[in-house]
């Protein structure tokens, strides 16, 4: 098949608590959906930023995940797994600053430990305080030198890309025990 630069789908994975949906419905459109990068959890692989996926199974266990932080501190609350859906231009990522790792180098190990201890995340030079604005590899495994086979992520880490995401639907929602993808 020849490249035609078609829409790439994005995947999230959340719950429906912090979504704000009480009965989330599939396919269902969230409009005046934003992200506020000040809420995004810190001392991730790639620093506080939104993250997302090209694999919608990885999209599963992250709202699995979400749940069950959720579930551990207020277990009435905890809601179900959902993942959410982007569809992005390519050209409006190509057109963005991007700090691609295409497999796990030993740069791209050193940046995962600099931002999950808490360093200041990808600092440009000369500008130090300017951030790239989407990072895209892969998915370590806590604070070992190893990956996630078959897993990916992009992260958005400027207000004003996050701002600009295109409205997302809902493509799954967790059906099974505790609200979790099975």
């Amino acid at each position: 098949m020849p490249w035609s630069n078609r829409d790439l789908n994005l995947f999230h994975g959340t719950n429906s608590h912090a979504m704000n949906l009480a009965s989330p419905a599939l396919h269902q459109m969230l409009p005046g959906f934003s992200v506020n990068l000040t809420r995004c959890r810190p001392l991730t692989d790639f620093g506080r930023g939104f993250y997302t996926t090209t694999n919608d199974h990885q999209a599963r266990q992250w709202g699995n995940d979400s749940v069950r932080r959720l579930a551990s501190r207020s277990p009435a609350i905890a809601g179900q797994a959902l993942v959410l859906i982007f569809t992005v231009k390519r050209d409006w990522l190509a057109a963005l600053e991007n700090l691609c790792f295409v497999r796990p180098t030993p740069d791209y190990f050193d940046l995962v430990a600099d931002c999950r201890s808490g360093f200041p995340p990808h600092q440009r030079n000369p500008a130090p305080n300017r951030h790239y604005d989407v990072v895209y590899g892969p998915v370590s495994l806590g604070f070992q030198r190893l990956v996630i086979h078959d897993c990916d992520q992009v992260s958005l880490h400027s207000q004003t890309v996050a701002d600009d995401l295109p409205q997302p639907l809902v493509h799954d929602i967790g059906s099974g025990i505790g609200g979790l993808f099975p």
